[in-house]
């Protein structure tokens, strides 16, 4: 068998999941030949247009208690807000004005801002461009509710796809989490899911599995992003996730998801600088630009209080690096 021929993965052969941990693991030669087949399935299914997307952080309130994230409530250190739309709709704006065609507005589980979401994603459709959320987990009313104001796409990372995995570090249903991705499904909202590589506990055969997950879901989009430690946690002493093994999934999504938009998290920069150069190589299309307030952002952390940030200058300056141009064709030069 061809290395890179994941036939056997497409057609759920019984082969799948030992493909997919071999290719998992490769390096040297046989991982750039890996990336370079991911790059070609880009291009040749006209994927290589880079998404700029600016995200938002809008509230930092959230009902889950993910161990390896200091938003859980039980982390009583953090300085909770929450964004009114005003303030919202103004880097909403500047967001535009930069030519940014999306709008990414991210938070913590917070039941208390779903009103609001809905009042921004109005106001910010009346721009003409696209709203992308991630909120959490929520009712199928409340999803309509966000469908019905005009939201386009919807983000709910399965994380991992082993249930005993998940309950144990998040403390709640991965079914619940598969359901609440259904329903954005059928409410016609594009979906993003994926997962985090290096949890404790976790496997190959698992990051395998996470795979094979994911091309049952059929997403939109698909991102695998490395376990940062992150301080005032109940994993704030594990180590790094393996940037290598995520590169190789980022290549496997591309290859199984030939047309999905797969960031080049900022969480790859944040452990190896230029890891959103090498994730871009590596057949990832997106990247995330920051426009959180630095007063508010200091108080967002999902990955660490240190987390590296990405600036439009940095987004475009790595787009022209990976030979790429960012979607409208819009260059590094237009920047300055």
């Amino acid at each position: 068998m061809n290395v890179f021929d994941l036939a056997p993965v497409l057609q759920r052969d019984q082969s799948a999941k030992s493909v997919l941990m071999d290719l998992l693991t490769v390096s040297g030669d046989k991982q750039q030949a890996l990336f370079a087949k991911a790059r070609d399935v880009r291009r040749e299914h006209g994927s290589d247009a880079v998404k700029v997307r600016g995200v938002v952080e809008i509230s930092n309130h959230c009902q889950k208690h993910c161990e390896y994230c200091a938003l859980r409530p039980q982390n009583k250190k953090m300085a909770r807000y929450r964004m009114t739309p005003d303030t919202v709709l103004d880097i909403a704006e500047h967001i535009v004005e930069l030519g940014i065609k999306t709008v990414f507005l991210q938070a913590g589980q917070d039941p208390k801002s779903d009103d609001a979401v809905c009042e921004i994603i109005q106001r910010v459709k009346r721009q003409g461009i696209e709203v992308l959320l991630n909120l959490g987990e929520k009712s199928q009313e409340t999803y309509r509710r966000y469908r019905d104001a005009g939201a386009d796409s919807y983000i709910l990372k399965f994380e991992t796809s082993s249930r005993e995995m998940y309950q144990r570090i998040v403390g709640s249903s991965l079914d619940k989490r598969l359901q609440c991705a259904q329903w954005i499904k059928d409410l016609g909202m594009k979906l993003g899911t994926g997962n985090i590589i290096g949890l404790p506990g976790q496997t190959i055969e698992v990051l395998a599995e996470d795979l094979l997950l994911a091309l049952d879901l059929q997403p939109n989009f698909m991102s695998s992003s490395p376990f940062i430690p992150n301080e005032d946690t109940p994993l704030e002493n594990l180590g790094f996730g393996d940037v290598d093994v995520t590169l190789n999934s980022i290549a496997l999504s591309r290859i199984m998801f030939p047309t999905a938009l797969i960031p080049a998290v900022s969480a790859l920069e944040k452990i190896r600088p230029g890891g959103q150069l090498q994730g871009m190589n590596a057949g990832a299309n997106v990247l995330t630009v920051n426009f959180t307030p630095k007063e508010m952002r200091d108080s967002y952390s999902i990955y660490s209080k240190d987390r590296f940030v990405v600036s439009l200058d940095h987004a475009l300056r790595t787009i022209a690096a990976a030979g790429l141009e960012r979607e409208g064709g819009v260059s590094v030069t237009q920047l300055n």
